[in-house]
Parts: C-alpha cells; structure tokens; sequence
C-alpha cells in the first residue's frame, strides 16, 4: 500500500454497531511489538485507484476501535471468510491509527458471527 496524505483514507463516519466489550481485548503489553504484516479489515474496493478505507468498530464502552490481525488466519477466524483486507507494515499502525481516527488498536478479536462476512457475502 502506498501511503500518501490524508486522503487515502476515508472519513469513517458510519462504524459498525457496539459489538467488542472489554472481554475480547487481549491486555495491554508496552513492550510487544507489531508484527512485520500485519492484516486489517477494509472496505472491498473495485478500482486500484479507489483509497482504501478501514472498517472501524464501535467498542461497547462508546470508543472506536481499528482492529488488527498479526495473520490472515486470524483475521479469516476473526471477521469470516470474506472479509476484504490489506496487508500493511506493523510500523504503520500507529500512523493509520491516527489517521482513521481510531481511539484504540484492537489485536486478533472475533466479532460476534452475526457479523462475520461468510462466503455468501462476496
């Protein structure tokens, strides 16, 4: 992914429901690291000139979560086995972070099957 200026990103004004509550984040650890790769639920795009834009959540204490993955098998397990991606450099996650405005990183979580993207979903 190339990274440019704001742009790139989309306003995420639309987030998902409150669906991840204290219970599905791992605990904090200040000294581990970001994967080099790093898998991160995005909206399908249909043109390689389209930005990308990241799915947010909505946290059950009213913040907003980006939700990482350290592997694609994660992700498939955690999001369903269409959810679209992108695989980015773990250093680039505090600067995407920011720029989507997420309160929070969350790593590795499972949103509720309701509203995992099955293979009916592509």
């Amino acid at each position: 992914m190339v990274y440019g200026d704001a742009d790139i990103l989309r306003d995420h004004g639309n987030v998902a429901p409150a669906v991840l509550g204290a219970e599905n984040l791992p605990p904090p650890d200040a000294e581990d690291q970001p994967p080099q790769q790093v898998f991160l639920p995005a909206e399908r795009i249909k043109d390689r000139n389209q930005p990308v834009t990241l799915e947010l959540r909505a946290l059950t204490d009213g913040t907003t979560a980006m939700l990482a993955f350290t592997s694609l098998e994660a992700l498939v397990a955690g999001c369903g086995p269409a959810q679209p991606w992108i695989a980015v450099d773990g250093s680039s996650i505090p600067d995407l972070q920011q720029r989507c405005a997420a309160d929070q990183v969350v790593w590795d979580a499972a949103v509720p099957a309701s509203q995992q993207r099955g293979e009916g979903a592509r």
